[in-house]
C-alpha cells in the first residue's frame, strides 16, 4: 500500500463524490488494491487503476505527479510519499493526460501490463493520443468522450460480468439498431472496470426532450400540439423501441417463467421494501394497507414470463437521435448487488420505470416553474402514458396489469423516501403518484 493512502485525504475525497453515494462525512477505507502501473511515476507521471474497499469496492484510477497542477485542483486528492519521493495525487479521470494513458490500451498494437485486459470488438481501435473530454455531469459512473466513442468508467465494482457489458455485447452481436453498439471493455481478472461504445454525437437526452415539450405547453397548449410540441408521438415510438429491445434480449439472453413460488417471492420482496419505506418515511404509512392489497392481487396461479430487463429504465436512459430512439445504460441500479441486477424479471419493471419517469418529467417542470394549476400537466402525463403503452403493446391481461400496478407503486414508494431525504421540494411528485395509484 502506498504510504500516502494511509492518510485521510482519499477518505475525504470519496466522501465528496456523488458516485460514492454513502452520505458519510468520514469513509473507512479497509483496503486499497493497486494494479500495475500504466505509466511509470519515475518519468514524471504515474497512472494506475486502484481498487478501494470502503464498505463496497470502488474504482479510483489515480495519477501521481512530481509537481502540483493548479488546473487539476478539482481532482486533487492529496500529497504524500511513494518509495521515498513526494508525489501529488489526483483522480486520474480529472487529469486529461492521465485519461489518455488509461485509454491507450484500446489502440491498435498497444501493450498492457499483466492483470489488466483491454477487450475490443472486432474492427474497433482508438487512434493513439486522440483527444478526450470528461463529461461534467456527476453520476454513478464517470464518462469520457474520445473521438467517436464514449467510455464509461464504472465506479462501484463487483466481481462478475457487468450487466451493461453483457447485455450490450449480446445486442451488438445481434445487430440491434436500438442501442449504441459496444466497442470494448477493460477488466482486471473477473472485475470489469470500464466499457466503451459508439458516441451518439447528435443525440438529445430523453429527459430534456420531454421537459422541453412540457414547457412548450405552458404558453399555448393547442399551438404546441399542432407544431409537434406534444411528446405523445415520441412516447409511442419510445414504447416501440423498448418492446424491440426486450424482444432482442429474449433472443440472445436467458428467459424463464415464474410459477406460484416465484410470484410469492416477488410479493415478499415488494412487501419488504414497503415495510422499509414506512420505517424510513412515515408519510407513506397511510398507503401501506392498499399497497399490500395491490401486491397480493398478483395472480400466483398464472405463469409470468421473465427475462433479462434493463432494470433502471427512465427517460435519462434514452437518447433521441436522427435515426430514432436508442436505449443506453443497461447496468441496472448500481447500488444494488450484482445478483439483483441480473435477476430475471418481468418486462413490467421497465415499463413502470418509464411511466414514473414521464410523470416526473412533467411535474418537475411544474415545480421549477411554480405552476399551481397543473391540469395541462396532468393531461400531458395521461396522454403520454397511453401513447407509451400503446407503442409498447403492453398486455392487458389481469396478471400483466396487476404486475405493472405493483411495480409502479414500488417505484413511487422508493421515490418518496429518496425525495424526503435529498430533495423534499419534489416529494409531492411521488406522493401524488401514490394518491393516483392507490
Amino acid at each position: 500500500m502506498s504510504q500516502w493512502i494511509e492518510r485521510p485525504e482519499l477518505s475525504a475525497y470519496l466522501a465528496r463524490q456523488r458516485w460514492f453515494g454513502q452520505g458519510q462525512e468520514e469513509v473507512a477505507i479497509t483496503e486499497v488494491r493497486e494494479l500495475e502501473w500504466l505509466s511509470d511515476p519515475s518519468e514524471g507521471l504515474g497512472v494506475r487503476f486502484e481498487l478501494v474497499t470502503a464498505g463496497s469496492l470502488f474504482n479510483v484510477p489515480l495519477s501521481y505527479r512530481q509537481t502540483p497542477r493548479e488546473d487539476l485542483s478539482y481532482g486533487f486528492i492529496g500529497a504524500g510519499t511513494l518509495d521515498g519521493e513526494v508525489f501529488y495525487v489526483y483522480d486520474a479521470l480529472h487529469d486529461p493526460e492521465a485519461r489518455g494513458i488509461l485509454l491507450q490500451g484500446f489502440a491498435e498494437g498497444a501493450d498492457t501490463p499483466s492483470g489488466i485486459e483491454y477487450s475490443r470488438i472486432d474492427g474497433f481501435a482508438l487512434e493513439s493520443h486522440e483527444d478526450n473530454v470528461l463529461l461534467s455531469a456527476e453520476q454513478s459512473n464517470t464518462s469520457v468522450i474520445v473521438g467517436d466513442s464514449l467510455i464509461k468508467f464504472f465506479r462501484k465494482l463487483a466481481p462478475g460480468r457487468n450487466p451493461d457489458i453483457e447485455i450490450q455485447a449480446a445486442l451488438t452481436e445481434l445487430g440491434s439498431e436500438e442501442i449504441s453498439p459496444l466497442e470494448g471493455w477493460i477488466s482486471a481478472g473477473d472485475i470489469d472496470l470500464a466499457m466503451i461504445g459508439v458516441f451518439q454525437r447528435s443525440a438529445t437526452d430523453g429527459w430534456d426532450t420531454a421537459r422541453t415539450s412540457v414547457r412548450a405547453l405552458q404558453d399555448d397548449a393547442v399551438r404546441a400540439r399542432e407544431a409537434g410540441g406534444d411528446f405523445a408521438g415520441e412516447s409511442e415510438r419510445l414504447g416501440e423501441t423498448l418492446a424491440l429491445v426486450h424482444e432482442q434480449m429474449r433472443q440472445t439472453l436467458p428467459t424463464g417463467s415464474w410459477g406460484p413460488s416465484e410470484v410469492h417471492a416477488l410479493v415478499e420482496r415488494l412487501t419488504a421494501r414497503l415495510d422499509s419505506a414506512v420505517s424510513m418515511q412515515p408519510s407513506v404509512a397511510d398507503y401501506a394497507d392498499r399497497a399490500r392489497d395491490a401486491y397480493a392481487s398478483i395472480d400466483s396461479g398464472t405463469p409470468v414470463p421473465v427475462q433479462r430487463v434493463h432494470g433502471d429504465f427512465h427517460l435519462g436512459q434514452t437518447l433521441r437521435t436522427t435515426s430514432g430512439w436508442k436505449i443506453i445504460d443497461f447496468e441496472g441500479e448500481p447500488a444494488q448487488p450484482l445478483l439483483e441486477r441480473t435477476r430475471l424479471d418481468s418486462v413490467a419493471r421497465d415499463v413502470a420505470g418509464q411511466l414514473r419517469s414521464l410523470d416526473y418529467a412533467a411535474h418537475s417542470v411544474a415545480i421549477v416553474s411554480g405552476i399551481e394549476d397543473t391540469e395541462h400537466i396532468n393531461d400531458w402525463v395521461s396522454r403520454n402514458r397511453i401513447a407509451f403503452l400503446r407503442g409498447y403493446g403492453y398486455e392487458q391481461t389481469e396478471t400483466a396489469v396487476a404486475l405493472l400496478h405493483a411495480y409502479e407503486i414500488d417505484k413511487a414508494l422508493y421515490e418518496v423516501v429518496y425525495e424526503s431525504n435529498y430533495r423534499p421540494d419534489w416529494v409531492q411528485i411521488p406522493l401524488g403518484a401514490l394518491n393516483r395509484l392507490l
